[in-house]
């Protein structure tokens, strides 16, 4: 038969009082070592059972604290990155309208530290050796209409005054503008304190020759740069900088050179050893491809290989390593945007440090416990020896009431953590002991309270992604509605067209719509960017255009309705958003086909005679929407029985596959001239769109697809 704890205190204690009572001296002893013996027993057991499962609670409390911690540290990585780069970029585009309208800008000259003292923020100017000694008046004027751009650059390092930075411009022609902040020991930034420069750097100093300029170059678009050693002079001591840089271009869209903005890595190692979990932990950083890109100086190199074979094997969050027969916790968070790894690592002994004082509570409590039941059954064998009748009475009713005043506590927290361990959240354990007990307690009720709080949020923010995806269905629903859908059967001509939105919503959109009975117009566009914000400006550019076609057309031709069109997009166009459009007249009698094109891919056409297909000849117009007052070219070529218009947006040719590989225009005509272009118009573009699935494979959709044919058939 077993007995609960209440009973066992119960037995034992009046047990020994009888056995004590009757044999007075001979057993007083042996029953003495049989209740210490056992209640030891029982207190160890109840100790150490409570203090694991605490110990076990506060473990799994750390360990995600430590992957929180985490998380937190590579978002701001990911996001002061995200930030750098997005400043280059409009560093870029402000550099680009400068060097391409110079009559908008009046010359400015800059110091040259060869020379004249730069205060800490000025910018200043540095010629590479080819070019020092040999500075025409023609590369003088360029220069200081560029040094427009040193507003920019200054108030920008203003803003990242927290870190050493630097924010410049390197020209292909070899001159360098740069605007520097150095902070002194307080890491503080005095404007008005003059920076020191290195004679042998100034001298020596080529932008062209550096990573920044170079990886920028090659990209032709911003990027985020690995780390890259600072060009010192002698006796200096170089240190890593880590930022981001853009290329900008001259009126030609030619390369002119590259903009950028960097950092100290030391100023993040600041800030990240400034939140640490723990005075041991060790914090490294890996690229796409798990190489260490910077670190704490005290890493092991082993952790990098434990670490990077954690997360070969799919691991992700926190996971346990062994070095030297020591286990650690490693949290390992992706920083999305830039696809680093930040990872950061604690020792198991650091984890459990704070569990340690939590077990010893308990069991120091047991002892106590235990020191106590010891010291009232001396006491009590005393009141037997003098009152044997009262000390069984006594006995009784005040073992009765200890051992159910000591159990009930417990049983009460038994019950009421199985009961919130069942997924009772609302169960409140209310224990008035006054003691440890009770305060273990009030932190269980505490803890179901935030576990509460937790899941609220959590359905609050799930409402909400909800909320949003059924507006983003709506708005999908409607730019679908605002594209014909209904494509006209004639026997002079044929059209279909299809349009696949990236996001929810997209930019891409084709129209057509007849100017008089003879008269056709056609039209093919692509927004900059995807989402919201391209869907509302297709809606504005489609409009638009459609109204102009409609009045101007038959007065002016088509480039007077582009240009028109054009005005009235850049009238209230604040955001600088763009759109590629091909827009075209097709007369249905002469089969004259009168097109502009702005910016957009050269169409394919298909001469039915010769059963071939080209690219079809368009002039290199400026895209609609961020400039105004600009001229557009129209073009005419005469379409013959059976010729076929294959009209498409930049996400066909520049689809990605798993490789990061594009589609490309290669493919498209190649594709196109080994297909059947006789086949009915849906046939001909579900083939082309199977083509390009081919290509892209197992990947995600980059871009929004749009696809559109005419085929003139002539007059019947």
């Amino acid at each position: 038969m077993k007995f609960n704890i209440h009973k066992k205190v119960l037995i034992l204690v009046l047990g020994t009082g009888l056995a004590t009572f009757l044999v007075l001296g001979l057993f007083s002893y042996v029953s003495k070592e049989i209740v210490q013996r056992d209640m030891a027993k029982m207190s160890n057991e109840l100790g150490e059972k409570s203090a694991t499962y605490t110990d076990d609670i506060l473990a799994k409390e750390l360990a995600q604290t430590l992957g929180e911690l985490a998380k937190a540290k590579a978002e701001y990585i990911n996001r002061e990155l995200v930030i750098t780069r997005d400043d280059a970029a409009t560093l870029a585009e402000a550099m680009t309208e400068i060097i391409s309208h110079p009559e908008n800008y009046l010359p400015k000259t800059k110091p040259d530290p060869r020379t004249q003292s730069v205060k800490n923020g000025q910018t200043y100017l540095i010629f590479a050796p080819d070019i020092r000694d040999n500075v025409t008046p023609e590369l003088m004027q360029e220069i200081s209409i560029a040094s427009n751009i040193s507003y920019m650059l200054e108030e920008i390092t203003k803003s990242h005054s927290m870190y050493n930075c630097t924010a410049f411009v390197g020209s292909e022609n070899g001159w360098y503008l740069c605007s520097r902040v150095v902070l002194d020991k307080n890491d503080k930034a005095n404007f008005n304190e003059t920076i020191p420069f290195s004679r042998e750097r100034i001298y020596s100093f080529d932008p062209r020759k550096r990573p920044w300029y170079k990886k920028a170059f090659t990209a032709q678009e911003p990027v985020i740069n690995d780390l890259y050693m600072t060009l010192t002079g002698e006796g200096e001591k170089g240190y890593q900088q880590i930022g981001a840089s853009a290329p900008f271009y001259d009126a030609k869209g030619n390369f002119a050179g590259v903009v950028g903005l960097d950092y100290s890595n030391i100023d993040i190692y600041k800030w990240i050893n400034r939140k640490s979990f723990a005075k041991s932990d060790l914090n490294f950083v890996l690229n796409e491809y798990n190489e260490v890109l910077f670190t704490s100086d005290s890493v092991d190199k082993r952790f990098f290989t434990k670490t990077i074979q954690a997360i070969d094997k799919g691991n992700s969050g926190v996971v346990q390593i062994t070095i030297d027969n020591q286990d650690y916790y490693v949290a390992c968070a992706p920083m999305k945007d830039i696809n680093w790894t930040f990872c950061m690592i604690v020792s198991e002994n650091e984890i459990l440090k704070s569990t340690k004082s939590t077990h010893n509570y308990f069991l120091q409590q047991i002892e106590n416990l235990k020191k106590r039941m010891n010291q009232e059954y001396s006491y009590m064998k005393g009141i037997f020896v003098i009152i044997p009748v009262l000390l069984l009475i006594i006995l009784f009713l005040m073992s009765t009431k200890l051992s159910r005043q000591f159990v009930k506590p417990i049983n009460e927290l038994t019950d009421g953590v199985r009961e919130i361990a069942g997924g009772n959240l609302d169960k409140k354990i209310k224990i008035y002991t006054g003691d440890e007990i009770e305060h273990l307690a009030i932190c269980y009720n505490a803890m179901t309270d935030e576990i509460k709080t937790y899941m609220k949020n959590l359905e609050i923010e799930t409402a909400e992604k909800e909320r949003i995806a059924t507006e983003l269905d709506v708005a999908k629903d409607i730019q679908h509605g605002m594209l014909p859908k209904d494509f006209p059967t004639r026997a002079d001509f044929e059209i279909f067209a299809t349009m696949e939105a990236a996001k929810e919503v997209g930019g891409d959109f084709y129209d057509f719509y007849m100017l008089d009975e003879k008269h056709l117009a056609i039209t093919v566009a692509d927004v900059s960017g995807k989402g919201i914000s391209a869907a509302l400006f297709m809606v504005v550019s489609k409009t638009i255009l459609n109204n102009f076609a409609e009045t101007f057309y038959k007065q002016n031709g088509l480039a007077p309705v582009v240009a028109a069109a054009n005005e009235q997009l850049c009238a209230n166009n604040d955001a600088m958003m763009f759109v590629t459009v091909f827009i075209a007249v097709l007369d249905l009698e002469t089969g004259e086909f009168t097109y502009v094109n702005a910016g957009h891919n050269p169409p394919v056409i298909y001469h039915a005679a010769e059963n071939h297909c080209d690219f079809l000849d368009v002039k290199k117009n400026f895209v609609m929407g961020p400039m105004d007052g600009i001229p557009f070219a129209e073009q005419k070529i005469s379409l013959a029985a059976g010729d076929l218009i294959f009209i498409y947006t930049d996400g066909v040719t520049e689809a990605l596959n798993v490789a990061d590989e594009e589609y490309l225009p290669d493919r498209l005509i190649k594709f196109m001239n080994e297909t059947d272009c006789r086949a009915d118009l849906q046939t001909l573009l579900k083939n082309i769109r199977g083509d390009v699935a081919e290509h892209v494979g197992e990947a995600a959709q980059s871009d929004d697809i749009t696809m559109f044919a005419l085929r003139f058939n002539g007059k019947v």
